[in-house]
C-alpha cells in the first residue's frame, strides 16, 4: 500500500460480528509506526454494514507499519497488520508540500509542520452542508455551486474554508441543521447516509483543493444540558472520519452567546472540545468562533485544548478600531489571532446602521487585523455566506443577492492583493512598533478620533517597516529605531495593487526618518507604506 506524505489512504475493516450499537460499543484504532520512530495512534470510524475505516495521512516519508486494534478483544476480525510506503508529494499544494498546521513557537501566528508560516485567508460558508449543493447549479456558467464558489475562491488565493456542519437544533437563528448525529433507542449513531451523500463529497473536494478546513460542529445558543453529550459523540466520531485532512475545529459559532445561562454554555461546550482532544490523533488545532460583543468573550485561553484565538468583529458599527484589535490581542496573550468574521462585503450592516457594506470597509478589518499583531482574515460575502440560491431565496435578510452574484464582488479580488503584499514584505516577522518609534501626527474627518490611530509594524531589527493608513489618518511620519544607512520606499494602492516609489533613497539621520504623507494621502483613500533596508 501506498500514499502521499500529508495524503490520505483508508484502511478498511470488516467484521461478521453485529452490534447494537457498532458506534457506540466498540472503538477501532490504527497504531502506525514511522521510518524513524514517530508513532501515531488513530481512531477508526463506523462506516455502515460491519465496516469500520482508519484514515491515515503519512507525516514523514518511508515505511511505516500499522497494527488495528479494537476495545473488543473477542473479535479477531480487527487483528489486523501491514505496511504503508510513503512516498514525497508531488503537487504543488502548500498544504502537502509543507504538511499540517501548528503554532509558531513565539505563539504569534500558525506554521506548516516543516515551519513555513501560513497566512490565514478565509472565506465563510457557515451553510456549506444544509444548503449548499455538490451536484447541481442555477447558473448556467457553472454545473456545481458548491465547486464553483471553491474554485472561485482557490483561483484568489484562499487557502481556508470557514464551515460549521450545522448539526442538531441548538440554534434557529438562521438557516437549517441536520440531524448529522442521531438519538436512538441504543444511544447516539451517526447518520451515515448525510455523510455518504453530502458531507464527505465535499471534506474531499475540499482537501483535495489543499484548503484548510476550518469547521464547527454547531451554533452554540442555548445548549441544553442533555445536548452535550450529543455533541461529544459527534467531535468524536468526526475527528476521527475527517481528522487526517487539513482541519482545526472550531467548536462552536459566536460562543458564548447572547442570551441564557452563558457560564453554563461555556461549560457545556469546553466538555466537547476536550472530547475532540481526546480522540485528535493529528492533533489539529482547536479555537471557537466567538461572539460579537464589546468587550469580547474571553473563554477558554487557559485551556490546553485552545491554540488561537477568532475574534468577531461584527458587520456594522460597533468599535473596529486598531486598538481594539490590540485589546483582542492582549487577551489573548500567547496565542495567534486572526478575523474571523467582520464586514460581510455586499450584506447590511448588522449593528447600528443601514448601509451595504463595501470592499473598502471590508479590506480595512482585514489590514488592521494584520497591522496589529494578526495572523489572518476571514472573508465572507452576501449570497456565499449562508448560501443564497437566488436573490431572495434563502438567507436571513441582510442582502438580497444570488451567489453567483456574491462571487463576483470585488473584495475577494482586493484580498489576493492583501495576501500577495504581505508573503511579500515577509509579514510573520513584523511585529506591531510601539510609538516611540514610530509617531504620526493624523487629521481626522471623524468625530471618533480614537478609532483612526495608525499604527506601524516593523521587524526586530528595523530593517522593514509597513504602515496601513486609512482614508482618515496620516499626516505625516517620524520613524526612530532605524539600524541601516540607508533604505528605499515605497506604497501600493490595495484596490489595485500598484506599486509606486518614493523618490530618492531614505538616509536616515540617528536612526531617524520623517515623512510627509499628505500628497500621497490626497490622491489615496487608503494606502500601504513600505520603507526597507537597501541590501
Amino acid at each position: 500500500m501506498q500514499a502521499e506524505q500529508w495524503r490520505t489512504i483508508d484502511i478498511t475493516i470488516k467484521t461478521k460480528k453485529e452490534y447494537r450499537n457498532p458506534f457506540q460499543e466498540v472503538d477501532v484504532f490504527g497504531v502506525f509506526t514511522g521510518p524513524s520512530g514517530q508513532s501515531l495512534r488513530l481512531l477508526g470510524f463506523w462506516d455502515g454494514d460491519g465496516t469500520w475505516v482508519v484514515r491515515f495521512a503519512p507525516t514523514a516519508v518511508g515505511t511505516w507499519t500499522y497494527q488495528i486494534e479494537s476495545t473488543d478483544p473477542q473479535n479477531e476480525d480487527f487483528s489486523v497488520s501491514g505496511t504503508v510506503e510513503c512516498v514525497p508529494y508531488t503537487g504543488e499544494l502548500a498544504m502537502y508540500r509543507h504538511g499540517f498546521l501548528k503554532v509558531s513557537e513565539d505563539g504569534d501566528y500558525l506554521e506548516h509542520a516543516d515551519g513555513t508560516p501560513f497566512f490565514w485567508l478565509g472565506d465563510t460558508h457557515w451553510t456549506f452542508v444544509t444548503e449548499e449543493r455538490f451536484d447541481e447549479s442555477n447558473c448556467p456558467d457553472y454545473e456545481s455551486q458548491f465547486k464553483a464558489c471553491v474554485d472561485k475562491r482557490v483561483e484568489q488565493k484562499f487557502n481556508v474554508y470557514q464551515c460549521n456542519f450545522r448539526d442538531g437544533n441548538v440554534d434557529g437563528h438562521f438557516g437549517r441543521n441536520l440531524d448529522m448525529m442521531q438519538k436512538t433507542e441504543n444511544g447516539y449513531l451517526p447518520n451515515l447516509e448525510i455523510f455518504h451523500e453530502n458531507v464527505d463529497k465535499k471534506m474531499n473536494y475540499l482537501a483535495d483543493c489543499g484548503l484548510l478546513i476550518a469547521v464547527g460542529y454547531a451554533w452554540c445558543y442555548d445548549m441544553e444540558r442533555h445536548e452535550a453529550e450529543r455533541y461529544q459523540n459527534f467531535a468524536k466520531y468526526t475527528a476521527a472520519r475527517y481528522g487526517a485532512y487539513p482541519v482545526v475545529w472550531t467548536l462552536a459559532g459566536e460562543l458564548p452567546g447572547y442570551t441564557g445561562d452563558l457560564a453554563e454554555n461555556v461549560r457545556l461546550w469546553n466538555l466537547v472540545a476536550q472530547e475532540c482532544e481526546k480522540w485528535n490523533g493529528y492533533g489539529n488545532l482547536q479555537s471557537v468562533h466567538l461572539a460579537c460583543s464589546r468587550p469580547f468573550p474571553r473563554v477558554y485561553e487557559k485551556e490546553s485544548w485552545f491554540d488561537f484565538a477568532m475574534s468577531q468583529a461584527g458587520h456594522g458599527d460597533m468599535d473596529m478600531s486598531q486598538e481594539m484589535y490590540a485589546q483582542f490581542k492582549e487577551m489573548y496573550a500567547g496565542h495567534p489571532v486572526l478575523e474571523s468574521e467582520a464586514t460581510y462585503e455586499g450584506a447590511m450592516s448588522g449593528e447600528y446602521s443601514s448601509r451595504i457594506i463595501d470592499a473598502k470597509m471590508m479590506r480595512r478589518l482585514a489590514y488592521l487585523i494584520m497591522q496589529s499583531g494578526g495572523c489572518g482574515y476571514t472573508y465572507g460575502c452576501n449570497g456565499v455566506w449562508e448560501l443564497q440560491w437566488e436573490a431572495g431565496v434563502g438567507g436571513i435578510g441582510w442582502g438580497d443577492m444570488s451567489w453567483w452574484d456574491g462571487l463576483k464582488l470585488p473584495g475577494a479580488g482586493q484580498l489576493t492583493i492583501f495576501r500577495d503584499f504581505y508573503e511579500s514584505v515577509n509579514w510573520s516577522t513584523l511585529k506591531p512598533l510601539p510609538e516611540e518609534k514610530a509617531e504620526t501626527t493624523c487629521f481626522f474627518l471623524s468625530p471618533t478620533p480614537n478609532r483612526m490611530r495608525i499604527f506601524f509594524t516593523g521587524d526586530a531589527e528595523m530593517k522593514r517597516v509597513v504602515g496601513y493608513i486609512t482614508e482618515t489618518s496620516m499626516k505625516a511620519l517620524t520613524l526612530r529605531g532605524l539600524t541601516a544607512e540607508k533604505y528605499h520606499g515605497w506604497w501600493m494602492d490595495p484596490e489595485t495593487g500598484v506599486r509606486t516609489e518614493l523618490p530618492g533613497e531614505i538616509v536616515p539621520e540617528q536612526g531617524e526618518w520623517s515623512f510627509d504623507g499628505s500628497k500621497i494621502w490626497k490622491n489615496r483613500q487608503d494606502y500601504l507604506l513600505v520603507v526597507e533596508a537597501v541590501q
